[in-house]
């Protein structure tokens, strides 16, 4: 975006059709990010994109990314009318950038030892949840526990959508995804490498505020429902105390004290941290 650009005016360019496509995820292997902060959140991630659109009333404050390293020779930079941002992907009111990225590389579950090594280790476990938010927030989550990966079974939302990408704030271009063939194969691998598995439960697991997590922990997070695969039966199962007449809290919201309460045993801390005790 060093120089002058010819601005695309027209919906039936082909860059924007491709943009579109890929937004409704019709290209494998490539997703549509929209917005800066994400945007710029995988570049410092070291994700180059094959091509960055911009609206052309808010060129100006994009221009450095044309400097930034791999970009300025491996990104096609397009500037485009503002309106024509609008309806790319899933966000309701056009963003003033959108790129092209190839999905960031996964990992298949015998690359698992080389991520947590054979010291204290926390893991993140996804089954069967559908909300791709939900996904996104809880990678969010493990992030900001410590969480050395994230296994996320078939069967429930995709990792790199664009409503996951931007639940995640960012997290899914850093932390570490495990995409294993079948949730059973993960449970049989896990337990191989010496890891607890542990699993929330809305009811009749031990509370988390007693149970003594060990310092190799995954946290197994069900779908929204609360259903309980079979694959997941043998874990420990974990409830967390609740006042009131509340039943349930929000699959993320649980997530986060499950991997926090996890987290204390995974850095060799014995003790919940206070605001769980």
């Amino acid at each position: 975006m060093g120089g002058s650009f010819e601005v695309i005016r027209s919906r039936t360019n082909a860059v924007l059709k491709r943009a579109r496509n890929v937004g409704r995820g019709k290209e494998a292997g490539f997703v549509l990010i929209e917005g800066e902060r994400l945007i710029r959140d995988a570049v410092s991630a070291g994700h180059v994109p094959e091509v960055l659109i911009a609206a052309e009333g808010q060129l100006e404050a994009y221009r450095d990314l044309a400097t930034n390293g791999d970009l300025a020779t491996r990104t096609e930079f397009r500037v485009c009318a503002d309106t024509l941002l609008e309806g790319l992907g899933s966000l309701k009111t056009a963003p003033g950038l959108a790129g092209i990225f190839r999905e960031p590389a996964t990992t298949a579950i015998d690359g698992l030892p080389g991520l947590v090594g054979d010291g204290p280790a926390l893991i993140l476990g996804v089954a069967g949840i559908q909300d791709p938010g939900n996904l996104g927030a809880l990678v969010r989550v493990a992030e900001a526990a410590g969480a050395a990966a994230v296994v996320v079974a078939p069967g429930g939302a995709r990792p790199f959508g664009s409503k996951a990408l931007r639940g995640s704030m960012g997290s899914l271009f850093r932390v570490p995804i495990v995409l294993p063939e079948s949730l059973g194969s993960a449970v049989e691998r896990l337990a191989s490498l010496g890891f607890e598995q542990c699993v929330g439960a809305t009811r009749g697991g031990q509370s988390l505020r007693s149970h003594p997590f060990s310092e190799r922990t995954v946290v197994w997070m069900t779908s929204e429902t609360g259903e309980m695969p079979a694959e997941l039966e043998g874990c420990t199962g974990i409830t967390i105390p609740m006042r009131g007449r509340v039943e349930s809290l929000n699959v993320t919201v649980a997530g986060a004290l499950l991997l926090y309460a996890a987290a204390s045993g995974a850095t060799g801390r014995r003790e919940l941290p206070a605001i769980l005790n």
